[in-house]
């Protein structure tokens, strides 16, 4: 945790309004408004900005919490754009930006409100994936134990239960939302960086955790990863601004790097070995996150290439502009 220096400390509690993106979040949305409804604290209100096909509105509409509204998404695509509509809008002093499959503890708001009033300008929670039981959750998990622990010292930006003052959010400009598709990962740390690299103060309590769920099925899985690859190529391409050249030869990087790992299994091995040490079940986890860690690998390097298509077009865009 940064030590906070100088800072007033306010006796007024803090307004905050929890901004929650949605696209076909008809199976999860519901148990995440119920526990915000059971929140222990009064000075807050929901905002579910929605983009579904599928009858998330009807969900959330049939709650009877004043406090929860859901608006449709006007704003852009994707999930960047719904935060902005979200923050532009709120009346919060701080803004809870948060997925529909995370659950906040009752006491949650009532733990943010003392760092806020401390002059906290942003704040990062721990989080725990809760559905282990199932073997994707449960390496997902471990990864997260191993990479960004409390034993580990990564510089972190973001987490789940990401909190900060919207007037912060509106000064660095708030969340990046792409060129001509939409960030679909990375997006969250870039944010985060931007507050870090503009001065503003953070707090990390690990003692605050949120709860989620994470897929349990193949195919949503692979499709989770695909989407994080992309996400990589998007970063290098936009936030990097790396050339056309350095992307391609990124990606052949990856691609090798990948292909190496599942001839040889070597590195993926090693990989698995470090994760069993964050599973429940140990010894009994190291062939299912050997199959896992490969399929990962697999996905994360076809959804950079997905990114790379995509900032060629993007570059094609630009340079026909430039020509006229």
């Amino acid at each position: 945790m940064m030590s906070i220096q100088n800072i007033s400390h306010s006796e007024t509690p803090t307004s905050f309004t929890i901004v929650i993106p949605t696209y076909n979040e008809e199976s999860d949305i519901g148990i995440t408004l119920e526990a915000l409804s059971a929140l222990e604290y009064s000075n807050f209100d929901v905002l579910v900005i929605d983009d579904s096909t599928d009858r998330t509105p009807e969900v959330v509409g049939k709650f009877v919490d004043e406090r929860i509204k859901c608006v449709r998404q006007t704003r852009g695509s994707g999930r960047s754009a719904a935060r902005n509509q979200g923050i532009l809008v709120a009346d919060g002093d701080v803004v809870v930006i948060l997925n529909a499959d995370v659950h906040l503890p009752y006491d949650f708001l009532l733990r943010l409100d003392k760092h806020y009033r401390q002059g906290a300008d942003y704040v990062l929670v721990e989080s725990e994936v809760t559905n282990i039981d199932m073997l994707f959750p449960r390496y997902i998990q471990s990864q997260h134990r191993l990479y960004y622990g409390p034993d580990t010292k990564v510089n972190m930006n973001w987490t789940e239960g990401f909190s900060c003052r919207r007037s912060a959010a509106i000064a660095v400009g708030l969340f990046p939302e792409g060129r001509s598709d939409p960030l679909v990962a990375g997006e969250d740390g870039w944010f985060g960086e931007l507050l870090e690299s503009n001065g503003y103060t953070r707090v990390f309590d690990r003692s605050i955790v949120v709860s989620h769920i994470m897929p349990t099925e193949t195919i949503e899985f692979f499709a989770q990863r695909v989407g994080r690859g992309q996400g990589v190529a998007q970063i290098w391409y936009q936030r990097d601004n790396i050339s056309m050249i350095v992307l391609l030869l990124r990606t052949l990087r990856q691609t090798s790097f990948m292909l190496s790992n599942l001839m040889f299994c070597i590195p993926i091995a090693r990989q698995s070995w470090r994760l069993l040490w964050h599973s429940p079940r140990q010894l009994n986890d190291f062939i299912p996150f050997l199959v896992a860690s490969g399929l990962e690998s697999l996905a994360n390097v076809i959804g950079i290439w997905l990114g790379l298509i995509e900032a060629w077009r993007d570059y094609k865009i630009d340079a026909q502009g430039d020509l006229e």
